[in-house]
């Protein structure tokens, strides 16, 4: 039986996202399989999401391709060294123009998109997450949403005003390792002030205000910040006027 050979794609997918699997999908689109191989890392602070959690994110972000993929784990690899005459193409595939070539889709180029973290902020129930999600899919970015962190990078905290700092700083840290490849949504409430000028220090973000009317709850403090880029509202307006006044205040920013 003629089997189909494989391209090989080698990396630490922390985490996966839409520019990795555009560029994994230049070649299943062509029908060809691929080994996606995980490199098996020890967890810290640049490499949040263990060896289990990248594969569960590669399965579901490719599970359309089905047996076209195959995931496998590899020692923490620091070079790959071939010799001459090695029987198989290596192809360099550029992954900006991949990711702009998402169709549907508008690119950071064509929105003139200069920063590439953008930290919304407001209480929990404003709209935060509804908004980030829309603003994920228009910039071909990625979503980092505070439940989601909770239940990954860090599981292992509470929540007192200390743990939710470190959550926080855990989490900039993790937007500024992706943002140099990718824009980064972040959808993290950052309820206190000294702790927004810590993120400030670290990932230096675009700061978007979601502010509602909500009842104050004494268990979730929240400290209404005055220094942001912009705000919005999700009383008065709609999730896609939102959504295009972020776009539109981006635009204009100069960093």
């Amino acid at each position: 039986m003629d089997k189909k050979k494989s391209s090989l794609f080698v990396g630490r997918w922390q985490l996966f996202h839409q520019g990795h699997k555009a560029l994994m999908e230049t070649v299943l689109k062509e029908g060809k399989p691929v080994v996606v191989a995980i490199r098996d890392m020890e967890i810290d602070h640049s490499n949040p999401f263990s060896t289990f959690e990248r594969w569960s994110m590669i399965q579901k972000e490719l599970s359309e391709y089905g047996s076209l993929v195959k995931i496998i784990i590899i020692p923490d690899i620091d070079e790959i060294c071939y010799g001459r005459d090695v029987g198989y193409g290596i192809r360099k595939i550029d992954l900006e123009q991949q990711i702009e070539n998402i169709s549907g889709t508008k690119t950071r180029k064509e929105l003139n998109i200069t920063k590439t973290i953008i930290w919304l902020t407001g209480q929990s129930g404003s709209g935060k997450t509804t908004i980030a999600r829309i603003l994920q899919q228009k910039m071909n970015g990625v979503i980092l949403d505070g439940d989601e962190m909770r239940d990954s990078i860090s599981i292992d905290l509470g929540f007192t005003r200390e743990d939710r700092e470190f959550h926080n700083l855990r989490v900039a840290r993790l937007a500024k390792v992706l943002s140099k490849n990718t824009p980064v949504v972040v959808s993290v409430i950052a309820p206190f002030d000294d702790a927004r000028k810590k993120i400030d220090e670290i990932a230096k973000p675009f700061w978007v205000y979601v502010e509602r009317n909500l009842p104050i709850n004494e268990n979730k403090p929240y400290q209404i910040p005055t220094n942001y880029h912009i705000k919005v509202n999700s009383d008065t307006q709609k999730i896609d006027e939102q959504v295009e006044i972020i776009l539109s205040a981006l635009s204009k920013h100069k960093v």
